[in-house]
């Protein structure tokens, strides 16, 4: 499969894009400097220079599916990345393609009130262009992952329409992105993602009991 990956750079992408590499897929990645074009360039990727506030759409040349794992980060540019960027992003793919899509969002994004203060800003503008993906017609999946953390990937995780908070290794949300990627029935799923005792394929597969 020939994967798009947008954030490549950040700590869910690079992992995204390291595993899909090493599952055979073919992967160019978003990248707006030098130092990370060499680091996707060493995970087997093929660096694509483009900016979401400018021009990105190269990215997208040959691609099956397309990976959204960007996000404002310490910038606080919360509205004009995770909010406008990904609504352009959906447009463009709806007006030229391809079709699948899936969104590494956040646990927490339907019920903003409930989450700590300093997620609240962040989790309000996820609501609006989560919704835009979710009423597009894409082949679209929302994966919204519990407390990011960079241990090892264990494999195992919980997923449902709602989990308890808690946190998941950025690794396994790798494997979870590449998993929905290959399984036609997370098309039109959103869920949110915790460490958890299930293999991965089992959770998704629970998802539409």
């Amino acid at each position: 499969m020939n994967i798009s990956v947008i954030g490549a750079a950040g700590g869910a992408g690079r992992r995204i894009v390291a595993q899909a590499v090493q599952a055979g897929h073919t992967v160019r990645a978003l990248v707006r400097t030098p130092e990370q074009e060499d680091m996707v360039s060493l995970h087997g990727a093929q660096p694509v220079k483009g900016d979401l506030t400018g021009e990105w759409q190269a990215v997208l040349e040959g691609a099956d599916a397309v990976v959204w794992a960007a996000g404002a980060g310490a910038s606080g540019n919360f509205q004009g990345i995770d909010g406008d960027a990904l609504i352009r992003v959906v447009d463009t793919l709806l007006s030229h393609g391809p079709r699948r899509l899936v969104v590494v969002s956040s646990m927490g994004v339907d019920r903003s009130e409930q989450m700590p203060p300093f997620l609240s800003a962040v989790l309000r503008v996820k609501a609006q262009s989560d919704a835009h993906v979710q009423g597009s017609a894409l082949d679209w999946t929302v994966v919204r992952p519990a407390g990011l953390n960079d241990e090892p990937g264990t494999g195992l995780v919980r997923a449902a329409a709602t989990v308890d908070r808690g946190s998941i290794s950025r690794d396994d949300v790798a494997a979870v992105v590449l998993a929905c990627l290959d399984d036609p029935a997370t098309v039109g799923q959103t869920f949110e993602v915790v460490q958890g005792s299930q293999a991965v394929s089992d959770a998704l597969a629970g998802l539409s009991r």
